[in-house]
């Protein structure tokens, strides 16, 4: 797809200021820049002269707005707030962007612009355009701007490929893709994110184009160093985030969007699935095989062969005789039941099918331009859609999950909802893709092109689903699982990356893939360990279990045509690999439970990539197969056959091994470490408190013991706040929290640890604290609360000093003498 053909030189006729906001008007347009907040700007240019109205489904939310001082110089218009300023050239139309100190960025090299665009030079002429009415549905408006030398461009939501997007091209419009597998290089996936940070030495800032219409950017593919955003619908509408660290980018965004969700604990834990484990039989077989081998798990998905005939909310009764038989089985073995729902309702309604029944009765599904029931194929055969653009619709899919509730379904997942559609049977040879028409209308009055709306289909089915689940079951948090998303579908669902395949080269192209959702405003992301489609073996699935323990959603998934892929499958040795991986998962979680309460205060992402702990290291920033897992562990995974060891790069800091306790290095540097199969390099940064708790079969259990990994740097005091709360309910908004403060001074200072007393109204179950003091020798004794500590042992292999107490939620002071 080409460019549109930007403008010439746009001349401002008139501008007036308002209190928060500038507009000035242009012989061809409109020109409005809003102060959001201090540190969000909003740009929108209407080549029409009328700005679009405000959708109700919009996923960008309202913030308090911030005021914006506005004066003339020289031939400008300048505009600041207290964090950002921006600058418009009166003669040109064209804008830039600065920082309070001065500094320069997303400069416009010219005003933007606008053409008529036909279908074909977007790549979507294959997609029906019923009655497609001229206008904006085909007016494409876009801008260029300057691209520093210096900066990456990171995040652009669900790709495959490299980290780094510069040189590339990318669109956005959400597909199911047809080819098993992903592809290096692949550009639409199932998610569209069009969202971005730019990251220099010194300077990161975002910009989130606010489009819910096919939208593209060029990255400096087309012309070196100029970046090009583009959409249709008529209007170009874009926020611009002041950072200036990614950290501060990710709030920005997400406060923009939304924060994440805070996941209950249960869904932190290990999920099995499978397409599909289609019996009663076969799903409790699976559950106990878990338990005999005592390999954690806390979740089995049920995937489509549970319903009757694919019909949603059904079940097959010859498969689940009784249904809630089943889900109380696994409950009495401490397993969660998570069961699939697609947006596609067969069209049955001779046979008594309540759920198309009331869908026809309510009006809640879409309609042709010319009014008669959109429907085509999925898994039941001819389907109807629902309008999730219509809040009534949302409401009534969400009422639907009643009868999952009740019978004790703990986690939803949404699936098929790009939506995926095809034109046949999938039984039949030929099947080929059949879209929704383009002209389809949307929401409560019909306000909408599916044009504008197809990217937000599986957005809204994962709101509807979770506001559903919230009004059913208001005491518990809810948990969905989505397969589409955009922007600020964190705020309802977590979500993983689709039909990979098992192969080498899924497992590489998932870390980045995961860091840029991240990077996006979207945490909890995941993908299917061991690969969906083709049949994995013993050290594929050994490295990518070994690495799927630090994914933020942890979860096994195979095709129904491959081998089974369940921890035992693969032999002895790949079942202990796959046990400790597990595990140490479930040691993590109060630490990783911690980075989700992060999350979901100020999106900050838990699997990121260096450059967003490190962001003035620019030789970290193409760095895309080594992982934070939070600001404290980094690790460095194996992505390819028969290697047993790997060069790993240190950034600036101490940094000490996760496994032997030993300090390795101080950065920046680089060195070979060992990585034998079971034992994937995991480094901790100095003056970290690494929060671990004992192995446990699943969260069901309670935490026994609390172990804090006390890791000095050595010039650098190091902070950390462990926070626990009940992990289901939502009373942690009220308060019910515990939030521990640890402090632990650098070796300079004597590598004095203080543990704060215990804050909020959550009182943790009684436990033991276990003290560990990694140090470079063993020290003469220990103080604790100022009284020398006479039951304490130095572990000679851990490079540690450790001792045992109850957790009193008082503080303590520990001193090596």
């Amino acid at each position: 797809m080409d460019d549109p053909l930007l403008a010439p030189p746009m001349p401002a006729l008139d501008w007036v200021s308002e209190a928060t906001a500038c507009v000035t008007r242009h012989e061809h347009g409109l020109l409005r820049l809003e102060a959001v907040a201090p540190d969000i700007l909003r740009l929108r240019f209407a080549p029409s002269g009328r700005f679009a109205a405000p959708r109700p489904w919009s996923p960008v939310l309202e913030l308090p707005p911030a005021g914006l001082s506005v004066h003339e110089e020289d031939g400008r218009l300048w505009m600041e707030t207290e964090r950002l300023s921006a600058r418009l050239d009166l003669s040109s139309g064209a804008v830039s962007f600065a920082t309070p100190d001065g500094r320069p960025f997303a400069e416009d090299l010219c005003a933007p612009g606008w053409r008529e665009v036909a279908l074909e030079e977007t790549g979507l002429q294959h997609l029906p355009d019923t009655e497609l009415p001229p206008g904006e549905a085909r007016i494409g408006v876009g801008v260029r701007k300057r691209m520093a030398p210096d900066e990456g461009y990171f995040g652009f939501g669900q790709r495959d490929g490299r980290l780094d997007r510069r040189h590339r091209r990318l669109t956005h419009w959400t597909v199911d893709r047809a080819a098993p597998g992903h592809g290096l290089g692949e550009d639409n996936l199932y998610q569209a994110q069009p969202t971005f940070m730019a990251v220099r030495p010194g300077l990161t800032w975002g910009l989130l184009l606010n489009s819910t219409w096919f939208s593209g950017f060029d990255v400096g593919r087309e012309y070196e160093d100029v970046l090009t955003l583009f959409t249709l619908g008529g209007e170009l509408d874009y926020y611009i985030l002041a950072g200036p660290t990614p950290a501060a980018v990710v709030e920005q965004l997400t406060r923009l969007t939304g924060r994440p969700l805070l996941p209950p604990l249960w869904a932190l834990g290990f999920h099995q699935s499978r397409w599909s484990y289609g019996t009663d039989r076969d799903v409790r077989a699976i559950a106990e095989g878990f338990r005999e081998r005592a390999i954690p798990l806390d979740a089995i998905h049920l995937d489509i062969d549970y319903m009757d005939g694919y019909r949603v909310f059904t079940w097959d009764r010859e498969r689940f005789p009784e249904p809630a038989a089943t889900v109380t089985a696994l409950q009495a073995l401490c397993i969660r039941t998570v069961t699939i729902v697609d947006p596609g309702v067969k069209h049955d309604l001779s046979a008594g099918y309540s759920v198309a029944e009331s869908g026809v009765a309510g009006d809640y599904f879409l309609r042709r331009p010319d009014g008669e029931r959109f429907s085509g194929w999925v898994w039941p055969d001819e389907s109807l859609f629902p309008d999730f653009c219509s809040e009534r619709t949302r409401h009534w899919w969400g009422d639907l999950h009643g009868s999952l509730i009740e019978l004790g379904v703990d986690g939803l997942w949404c699936d098929m909802n790009e939506p995926s559609i095809v034109d046949r049977p999938y039984r039949e040879p030929g099947v080929t893709e059949f879209p929704i028409p383009l002209a389809v209308r949307q929401g409560d009055e019909g306000e909408a092109l599916h044009a504008e709306t197809h990217n937000l289909y599986g957005h809204l089915m994962a709101r509807a689903t979770w506001e559903g689940l919230e009004r059913l079951r208001p005491a518990r948090r809810p948990w969905v699982l989505t397969r589409s998303a955009f922007v600020g579908t964190q705020r309802w669902a977590a979500s993983w990356m689709g039909d990979n395949s098992a192969r080498w080269e899924d497992l590489e192209t998932s870390l980045p893939q995961l860091a840029s959702l991240g990077l996006c405003g979207a945490p909890h992301v995941g993908v299917d360990i061991g690969g969906f489609y083709g049949h994995s073996f013993g050290e594929l699935y050994g490295r990518w279990i070994e690495l799927g323990a630090f994914h933020p959603f942890m979860r096994a998934h195979a095709h129904r045509d491959s081998r089974p892929q369940e921890p035992w499958s693969f032999g002895p040795e790949i079942e202990s690999v796959a046990r400790q991986a597990i595990e140490l998962r479930y040691r993590l979680l109060p630490y990783l439970y911690t980075l989700a309460h992060r999350a979901h205060r100020r999106g900050e992402p838990w699997w990121r990539p260096l450059l967003f702990d490190f962001p003035d290291q620019a030789d970290l920033y193409a760095i895309e197969d080594q992982i934070m897992i939070g600001p404290q562990l980094m690790i460095a995974p194996i992505r390819a056959p028969g290697l047993k060891r790997r060069l790993v790069e240190l950034p600036p800091g101490c940094w000490y091994d996760f496994r032997s306790g030993a300090r390795i290095g101080v950065g920046p540097a680089a060195l070979v470490m060992d990585a034998p199969l079971g034992a994937m390099p995991v480094l901790v940064r100095g003056g970290s408190v690494i929060t671990l708790g004992n192995v446990r079969q699943s969260t069901a259990e309670p935490l026994g013991e609390l172990m804090l990994e006390i890791y000095p740097d050595d010039e650098a005091e190091g902070f950390w706040t462990l926070i626990e709360d009940d992990g289901e309910s939502f009373e942690y908004q009220d308060g019910a929290l515990a939030e521990t403060d640890c402090r632990i001074a650098p070796l300079s200072r004597g590598a004095v640890f203080a543990l704060a007393a215990r804050r909020g109204d959550y009182q943790p179950a009684p436990r033991t604290l276990i003290l560990r003091l990694h140090l470079p020798e063993a020290p003469a004794g220990l103080m604790l609360d100022e009284t020398p500590v006479e039951d304490w042992r130095w572990d000679a292999e851990l490079q540690a000093a450790e001792v045992r107490i109850d957790d009193d939620g008082q503080g303590h002071r520990l001193v090596p003498v």
